[in-house]
């Protein structure tokens, strides 16, 4: 939340804090206590403005906030508020750290990273907002995003004022990408502040991850790549690994349609 409330205040956003209810949750499982559902939608909206009085934050009063609370499951809920409300950022929580190899995504982040078409901003436990801080942008040079949501990721670096450490891991046998996909990418990235690393590592998360803390960066970048289902069978994610061991916000981008 209190990131929201800095990329709403600094973007004149507004916020949307969702609320989803089970639909059993709140009842009893019979006919008559079913009807006492919009009662407990009610508790639950006054709950969440209690909660939200909790941040003591001095863009509090300067950003529109919006409530809502619905009934149904936690993840295909998320994903349809943010297609019904044309969002064009969901900003979601972890569950805890354990560590850098610690499993910090819980189900419902997890499965919105995994089917949003909306790009999902990651915060783990502890994290600090900075005013002047350093992304990495892990990437494969197959960046296939939409120029909307590029501007997104523009407008989220702008916010925070930095650049972007570009990271590419080749295992030893990869070739290193050439100078014309190096400026193609840098096109599309325009006038964002960036430079390029390229790391040799088998184990592409091991990799990041070690960049991450050897460089102090903020915040990490990643494009979900759509793949074919028997691909997403057979082959773990490597943005969703990240996003389950980060210990900084990562921005998680979709590949374009």
């Amino acid at each position: 939340m209190k990131y929201a409330l800095e990329i709403a205040q600094r973007t004149g956003a507004t916020i949307t804090v969702l609320y989803v209810v089970y639909p059993n949750e709140g009842v009893d499982n019979n006919m008559y206590d079913a009807f006492f559902i919009d009662d407990y939608v009610q508790q639950r909206l006054n709950g969440m403005k209690q909660w939200i009085k909790k941040f003591e934050s001095p863009h509090l009063k300067e950003v529109k906030i919006d409530l809502k609370c619905i009934i149904g499951f936690p993840i295909g809920s998320i994903c349809q508020t943010a297609i019904d409300l044309n969002t064009t950022l969901i900003v979601m929580g972890t569950v805890g750290a354990t560590g850098l190899r610690g499993m910090l995504l819980g189900s419902t982040t997890g499965g919105v990273v995994s089917s949003s078409k909306v790009p999902v901003f990651v915060v783990p436990p502890k994290a600090t907002f900075r005013n002047f801080a350093r992304f990495a942008f892990a990437t494969d040079f197959k960046l296939k995003v939409s120029n909307t949501t590029l501007k997104i990721m523009r407008e989220l670096l702008n916010v925070q004022h930095t650049g972007l450490n570009i990271v590419c891991v080749l295992d030893e046998f990869t070739v290193r990408p050439s100078a014309q996909e190096e400026r193609k990418l840098s096109e599309k990235l325009d006038k964002i502040q960036h430079e390029f690393h390229y790391l040799h590592n088998k184990n592409v998360e091991e990799a990041i991850h070690n960049f991450l803390e050897s460089t102090e960066c903020n915040g990490l970048v990643a494009v979900a790549h759509k793949h074919s289902w028997l691909r997403q069978i057979f082959v773990q994610s490597t943005t969703k690994n990240l996003a389950q061991q980060t210990t900084v916000p990562m921005l998680i981008l979709r590949d374009a349609e």
